[in-house]
Order: structure tokens, then C-alpha cells, then sequence
């Protein structure tokens, strides 16, 4: 080993350990970072082109699906823009509203300040009134002190640069008075559009959720055929394991330099994607001992937050029979965590998430008569338990 090597070793151990992290951060070749991200777009340009054709295969299914079918299908994914629309709303009435505090609390501060300032210039202007007055006139009528007469001069040159400073400072005060009001009165305006925007939205969600409960009740009537039933789900089962395998292939033919390490680490360490008591378990009965659970369903109620529950990319976001609103993650090395019957999607395919990140909005998407998370996790196309995976 070279001498220099061994006195380069020698000095990083005095070195501590954040700072070895930037030095090695400000080291690092700057062409990976550009060749990463070429990359990175390579492959959602890829991914985005497997969700095309898995979105058309998906078309010709649902051309199959029977009117009742086809109408939960239409309301889910028009409860599901309206709901994403009420929680932007509610989002910026929120915000609107702590602008409003805000505004207010300057309006009060500036009133304050105004009136300190007006009592502070009145109480100058009687003093020069009153005092100033008389001694100016005798100051020019007295000749006989040139010196006096310039110390006084100066002095009333200053209290009037004083008064002039304290009349500006007013003006100051006045106009930032005036701007807080136009800005109070903007905002109030704003929230009441928004308040009467949210009451729309609110009254759409609640027609479509009506007309949602009609027709999961017409779809109950058309299941009552038990062979119908058991093909139907045999059919939701295969259509969500070709959209999985499909993906899986996708993702094994990017290179090798992913960040995402997967899940095999974590067992028993990550949080739940939404808190609830579970009611279905995996592996438990779903159809007359013939078809089972490869995932939980979760309690919960609609419109809650629906949790990532560890960094990744989704890979795929949208409707899909059987199992409603459909996000579906990918956490590298062959795991994928899914999050089903869904009120809202708030990610789109390509978008990165972190642990814990909103993902979605629970509901009873895609037939399910009572709101609830539907949650999977795959590892190679395989069904996980995912009780296993949380804490």
C-alpha cells in the first residue's frame, strides 16, 4: 500500500462522520446524477407505455361488464374526481382561513401602531404650538446673540425634520393599513366562493354516493347467481394477476442502479396504511371455501387517509373490476404494496411517494358494500401476508 493511501486513511478516521458524508456527496462524479435521471425518464417512458396497453386490455374487459357493472365503474370514478375536488377545496379554505387570522392580527397591530403614532405627532404639534411660537418670533426680534440665534435655529430645524419623519411614518402606516384591508375583504371573498364551491361538491358527493348504494344493491341482485359470482371473482382475480405480472416483467428489464431496496428488511417494522380493525384476513374465505383473501380489507371510513406504507413509485393508478380505485406501488427488488377500494386517487403513474405519504382516500369502490381499505402485498407477483410486513 502506498504511503499517501496509508496517510489519507490515518486522517479520515479524524474526520467525523457527517462531514465524511459530504465529502463524499461533493466528490461524487456529477455525470451519475444526470445519467440517473436520464434513466429514471427512460423507464417512466417505459412504464407508461405497458400502463397504455394494460389500460386498453382493460377497455375490451369492461366492454364485457354488464350495465350495472359498467355504472359502478362510472360513478366510482366520478365520486372519485369530485372527492379529490371537495379536498382541494377544503384545502384551501383552510388555508384562506389562517390568512384571514393572519391579516387580521396585522390589521389589529397596525391600528395600534397608528394611533401610538397620531397621539405621538399631535402631542408635538400642541408643544410647537404652544412653546415654539412665542420664543421663534422673539428669537427674531433678539439680535444681540447671533450664536444663540443659530443654536436655536438648528434646534427648530430638527424638531421639524422630526415631525416630518413621524407625519411619514404615519403615511407609512396608513397605506399598509389600507393594503391589509383590500387583502382582508379579497380573501374574505375568496372563502366565501369557496365555502359555496365546497357546499356543491359536498351535495355532488352525496348524490353520487346515493346513486353508488343503488347500484351495488342492483349488482348484489345479479350476483345471487352463485356460479356467476364465483366466475366473476375467478375473472377480478386474473385480471389484477396479469396487470401485476405484466408490471413485474416491466420493472426486472430496468437496469439495475434503483435506490428502492424493497421490503424484505422490514417485516414486522412498517406502519399501516390506514388505522382500522381488520375484517377480512389474508388467506381466510372469500367465496364458498373456493376463493380466498390474498390480501386484508381494513375498516375504516370513507374519506380517511390511505398511507404508503414505505417509499416507492407507483406503477399503477387507476379503476379496475373487482377491486375499485386501485393504487399500486412499487418498493423495489420485486415487492409491491396495493391499496384497493379506494374513494380518490391522490398519485398518478411515475409519481415517487415516501413512507407515509397521503396516497389515497378510503371508500367502497368497485362493488364493496361497506367502506374499507383493501391492502396487498406482493413480492414477485406472489401473495404476501401483510400482517407479517406491519408493526
Amino acid at each position: 500500500m502506498k504511503l499517501t493511501d496509508l496517510l489519507f486513511r490515518s486522517s479520515l478516521k479524524q474526520v467525523p462522520q457527517y462531514l465524511l458524508l459530504v465529502l463524499v456527496i461533493l466528490f461524487s462524479p456529477l455525470s451519475l446524477s444526470a445519467q440517473d435521471q436520464q434513466q429514471a425518464e427512460q423507464e417512466l417512458e417505459q412504464l407508461k407505455q405497458v400502463i397504455s396497453q394494460l389500460q386498453k386490455q382493460l377497455a375490451e374487459n369492461r366492454s364485457q361488464q354488464s350495465d350495472t357493472e359498467k355504472a359502478i365503474q362510472a360513478i366510482d370514478v366520478k365520486l372519485s374526481a369530485v372527492s379529490k375536488e371537495l379536498r382541494d377545496t377544503q384545502t384551501k379554505i383552510t388555508q384562506n382561513k389562517r390568512q384571514l387570522n393572519q391579516l387580521k392580527k396585522q390589521k389589529t397591530e397596525k391600528n395600534i401602531l397608528k394611533e401610538k403614532q397620531r397621539k405621538q405627532l399631535a402631542s408635538q404639534l400642541r408643544s410647537a404650538y404652544i412653546a415654539g411660537q412665542e420664543e421663534y418670533i422673539k428669537l427674531l426680534l433678539n439680535q444681540e446673540d447671533p450664536a444663540k440665534i443659530s443654536r436655536m435655529l438648528q434646534y427648530y430645524r430638527y424638531l421639524n425634520k422630526a415631525r416630518i419623519r413621524d407625519i411619514e411614518a404615519l403615511q407609512k402606516t396608513l397605506q399598509e393599513l389600507e393594503q391589509v384591508e383590500q387583502q382582508i375583504n379579497s380573501t374574505t371573498l375568496e372563502l366565501t366562493q369557496l365555502e359555496a364551491q365546497q357546499k356543491q361538491q359536498v351535495d355532488q358527493q352525496l348524490a353520487l354516493k346515493s346513486a353508488q348504494t343503488e347500484a351495488l344493491k342492483a349488482l348484489k341482485k345479479e350476483y345471487q347467481n352463485q356460479n356467476t359470482r364465483l366466475a366473476q371473482l375467478r375473472k377480478d382475480e386474473q385480471e389484477l394477476q396479469a396487470i401485476i405480472s405484466s408490471l413485474q416483467k416491466t420493472l426486472e428489464e430496468f437496469a439495475p442502479k434503483q435506490s428502492l431496496k424493497g421490503l424484505a428488511q422490514y417485516k414486522n417494522k412498517l406502519n399501516w396504511p390506514v388505522k382500522g380493525s381488520i375484517q377480512h384476513r389474508f388467506g381466510s374465505n372469500k367465496f364458498e371455501n373456493k376463493v380466498k383473501w390474498n390480501g386484508i380489507v381494513i375498516n375504516a371510513s370513507s374519506g380517511q387517509i390511505v398511507q404508503s406504507i414505505h417509499n416507492g413509485q407507483v406503477v399503477f393508478a387507476d379503476w379496475l373490476r373487482g377491486f375499485g380505485l386501485m393504487v399500486i406501488i412499487d418498493h423495489g427488488q420485486g415487492y409491491m404494496s396495493l391499496y384497493g377500494q379506494n374513494e380518490s386517487l391522490l398519485k398518478s403513474t411515475g409519481d415517487w411517494v415516501e413512507a407515509g405519504e397521503p396516497v389515497a382516500t378510503v371508500g367502497r369502490s368497485g362493488g364493496s358494500t361497506e367502506p374499507g381499505l383493501y391492502f396487498e402485498i406482493r413480492y414477485k407477483g406472489k401473495p404476501q401476508n401483510p400482517v407479517n410486513w406491519i408493526k
